[in-house]
């Protein structure tokens, strides 16, 4: 696995992750209800991060129902609890779990930041029972094509690219429709949720982290100016300021029933 830009170590990382969590579990909770995730159900979640994905699925699937909250580090899940969730320390693009086949499977803000994206989505659609549902949830960001000022559109050209150097793919979620479609899943389900957000929006905050955790990187690796970051920042802080950056791609599949 390639090292992730994002790691847990970190200043500012735990809120980072809080945040997102925030701002995303509740589609992500509309996405997963749709599946008619329920009692009994035995769930992973891949990447879970903070584990606040997996403590909700841990509810709906009562206490006949196991949960596993997987990520390749296991540090901030610390505060999830609940008898039947477990939280366990895998590597998907290198390890294979012994308790397949599972219900349902999610992946949130993972796969593209790996460059074996596509080898772990077949290797997810085998883990899955017969009717068993694939949840993947990723970033697609065209919404940064429209960004204003000229300034700050030409930030995210150069942060996109920055990334893609870095095997990040942050345009995977159109890709995922399709990919499942290969592995012959069926009922797919996919749309994508952009969100306007002002400076000062917990949104604006999020980016605020994500960027300055990254900072010193992308001035010595991409070219971007001190200038421009400042730029950033300041309208991260304008409640003026009104934008949109990032679309996340909820895609949902199921495997055929006798497959």
């Amino acid at each position: 696995m390639a090292e992730y830009v994002w790691r847990h170590d970190l200043k500012g990382e735990a809120e980072r992750l809080r945040l997102m969590s925030d701002l995303l579990d509740p589609p992500s909770r509309f996405h997963l209800s749709e599946t008619g995730v329920g009692i009994g159900w035995r769930c992973l979640e891949i990447g879970a991060g903070n584990g606040s994905l997996s403590q909700w699925l841990a509810q709906r699937v009562g206490p006949t129902g196991h949960v596993i909250a997987s990520d390749i580090r296991t540090d901030l899940m610390q505060g999830i609890a609940a008898s039947n969730l477990e939280v366990r320390k895998f590597d998907v693009v290198n390890d294979e779990p012994s308790d397949a086949p599972y219900d349902l499977i999610a992946i949130r803000a993972l796969l593209h930041h790996l460059p074996e994206r596509r080898a772990v989505v077949s290797k997810v659609v085998r883990w899955l029972k017969p009717g068993g549902y694939l949840f993947v949830q990723e970033p697609d960001f065209y919404p940064t094509w429209t960004v204003e000022p000229l300034s700050q559109k030409r930030f995210w050209e150069q942060f996109i690219q920055w990334a893609a150097a870095h095997q990040i793919d942050y345009y995977v979620g159109r890709s995922i429709p399709a990919w499942l479609q290969a592995e012959g899943l069926i009922d797919i389900s996919s749309e994508g949720h952009a969100i306007l957000y002002n400076g000062g929006s917990p949104f604006a905050e999020w980016w605020d982290y994500g960027i300055r955790e990254v900072a010193d990187k992308l001035k010595a690796e991409s070219g971007i100016s001190q200038a421009t970051l400042d730029e950033f920042y300041d309208l991260s802080r304008d409640p003026d300021y009104w934008t949109t950056t990032i679309a996340f791609t909820a895609t949902t599949a199921q495997r055929r029933t006798g497959s």
